[in-house]
């Protein structure tokens, strides 16, 4: 069996967290308003823009600006709130729990002795 282990920084774990927020939210507002009529090619149509580039960011497959995602808003009618806080360190945020072993070397697996030893 393969196993992969990859370490990503608190910085990069903490932007792709927030760019997966923003996304989430913009996407829930869009499928809110689709449900309503509002289809990408009126939203690119209220923004002057082509629909193919209105699929390209809500798709993810181009970064939104802070502009681009203030138009986004506008286009939907929504307000965008922002807030700077603290983070709060829960369970299942992938933060390595304390234990004992942190530090030490890891754990030897030490084979059942068979009749023949």
């Amino acid at each position: 069996m393969t196993f992969f282990r990859f370490d990503i920084d608190a910085r990069s774990r903490t932007a792709g967290r927030f760019i997966g927020r923003v996304r989430r939210e913009l996407l829930r507002a869009v499928m809110e308003e689709k449900g309503a009529g509002l289809t990408q090619q009126e939203l690119a149509r209220r923004l002057e823009s082509r629909r193919s580039n209105i699929n390209r960011q809500l798709s993810g497959e181009v970064e939104i600006t802070l502009r681009s995602l203030a138009d986004l808003a506008w286009a939907l009618d929504r307000e965008i709130t922002f807030e700077l806080r603290r983070p709060e360190d829960a369970a299942g945020q992938n933060i390595a729990p304390m234990t004992s072993t942190i530090g030490h070397k890891p754990i030897r697996i030490i084979a059942p002795k068979t009749s023949s030893d």
